[in-house]
């Protein structure tokens, strides 16, 4: 059958048979088709001629059905991506390796990717079939098919620092850049839940920041107490609670800490001893001038430095794929109880929805991002995004997002350069952000963007400023602060809400 198929790609110029799914049960075949849309455009007249054709060409034994998946295609990009992918994930052949061996040659759907590496790293990588390697993961960033060469070079030349020289390069890519983290290891709980490989080295660290882990050696620990005022059944009282105050020394640069443990495990903080390695997860406060960390837990644990070399792309000069709107709102001007109240800084607000909840098996289908400068709303920027899979039912049912809805929207690597520039120089901000903040980092990771941005939870911040909630869904958040969330579970309009709850707690 895909014999026959092939016939049609000489019959449509930037159409390529991709493959076909037979469901028994309902005795239909579903083609898939990738094509290039700057010369293919699925209208309904070709569709239907492109059913008549593979009717005449396999029979009408089945019922068919055609799916088309747009693959816009450009050299630069895809060089720009080969080189940061080798550069990043085959470092025992990117010695010498430079931007400028990577050749791209496109025909219709078919990527053709010549790679020149020395004569050492050439017979290594021939040697353990690195072709098929390389080409599986441009494949999946693209979704074209890709045919991956190397070729030898004349001369194996000395590694150079070639980056600076290179402007077709630095439109994309930075110089390496050097980062030291801490790999923990024999993690041991004693306050709180902690599941984290990696620790930040904090002597870095200058300014506030959330929801980061830290390690060192205790050098020192106190218990104290404060008083609670709690209501139960119309009556209030006070109540003691337990908290530590601790320190720990790394680097010979010392952080003062605090945990606040909830009352089943204010005991369990007596294990702190001086002299023992701990890992916390937590945030850095600003305290009188002075960086302090409030950590949520705490955990006995191994740790070891590791220096981190990594390139990444720069931030796009303009905007290529979506492009923001301007923020237009009257409700804006209520979102102050104090006239005189300014949030100095910027910071985007964003909300995604997913085909499911695991960040690294998963994908992003739509995207919605707010940005708040100086306490205000002035931009947006929304997109749906392609996604290689189908989506969920339950996922459908849950957003109101199906597979018919996205069929025409960019795929995740035209979308995240965009949204990379939208977040630059900018604090990010989401309600429950971990969750969101997993899928971005795991896309930026396959496409060499660093996502290091200072992290903000609105959930957090509402647990602070409006204690006794029954809980801090972003609907029942709104609801207590009279903010209006019209179609919940779409990303535009759940950022923009997070936003509001944002300016209003801030």
């Amino acid at each position: 059958m895909e014999n026959k198929l092939s016939l049609l790609d000489t019959l449509y110029k930037g159409l390529k048979f991709k493959d076909a799914v037979y469901t028994e049960k309902d005795n239909v075949c579903i083609m898939n088709f990738l094509y290039n849309p700057e010369n293919f455009k699925p209208t309904e007249d070709i569709r239907q001629d492109l059913l008549k054709n593979i009717n005449d060409l396999i029979g009408d034994f089945v019922k068919y059905d055609l799916s088309f998946t747009s693959c816009p295609l450009d050299k630069r990009s895809i060089a720009n991506h080969t080189y940061t992918t080798i550069v990043n994930n085959f470092p025992a052949i990117s010695k010498s390796f430079t931007y400028d061996d990577v050749a791209v040659d496109i025909t219709d759907m078919i990527v053709t990717v010549t790679l020149k590496l020395a004569p050492s790293s050439y017979e290594y990588a021939k040697s353990l079939n690195r072709e098929d390697l390389i080409s599986n993961k441009l494949k999946d960033s693209f979704f074209a098919d890709f045919k991956v060469e190397f070729a030898k070079k004349e001369d194996e030349i000395e590694a150079r620092n070639s980056i600076e020289s290179n402007m077709e390069l630095m439109a994309s890519i930075k110089e390496a850049e050097e980062k030291t983290v801490y790999e923990l290891s024999e993690i041991a709980d004693i306050i709180g839940k902690n599941e984290y490989t990696l620790a930040i080295d904090y002597t870095k660290v200058n300014s506030v920041l959330e929801n980061v882990v830290i390690c060192g050696d205790v050098t020192s620990c106190q218990k104290k107490s404060y008083k609670r005022t709690i209501t139960k059944n119309g009556e209030s009282k006070e109540i003691n609670r337990t908290f530590y105050n601790f320190s720990i020394k790394n680097d010979n640069k010392v952080m003062y800490c605090s945990i606040f443990p909830k009352q089943h495990d204010e005991i369990k903080g007596d294990l702190i001893e001086v002299g023992m390695p701990v890992c916390c997860f937590g945030s850095f406060r600003d305290f009188n001038g002075r960086l302090n960390f409030t950590a949520q837990s705490i955990a006995r644990c191994k740790y070891k430095r590791e220096e981190i070399k990594s390139v990444f792309k720069q931030v796009n000069e303009e905007y290529h794929t979506i492009f923001p709107q301007k923020f237009v709102d009257y409700e804006q001007s209520q979102l102050f109880d104090d006239e005189d109240k300014v949030i100095e800084g910027s910071y985007v607000v964003f909300d995604l929805e997913t085909t499911g909840l695991e960040a690294n098996k998963e994908e992003i289908i739509e995207i919605g991002a707010c940005k708040v400068v100086n306490g205000r709303i002035e931009e947006t920027f929304s997109t749906f995004v392609k996604p290689s899979k189908k989506i969920p039912k339950e996922i459908t049912e849950l957003t109101g997002i199906d597979d018919n809805m996205v069929a025409e929207a960019p795929t995740i690597n035209y979308v995240l350069p965009d949204f990379f520039k939208f977040c630059h120089g900018s604090t990010m901000v989401a309600h429950n952000i971990s969750f969101d903040i997993s899928f971005i980092h795991a896309v930026a990771k396959k496409l060499s963007y660093n996502f290091d941005h200072i992290n903000m939870d609105t959930i957090e911040i509402a647990k602070r400023k409006l204690p006794g909630l029954k809980n801090y869904k972003l609907g029942t958040v709104v609801e207590a602060l009279n903010i209006v969330l019209d179609n919940a579970h779409r990303a535009i309009h759940d950022a923009t809400a997070t936003a509001k709850v944002f300016i209003k707690l801030m």
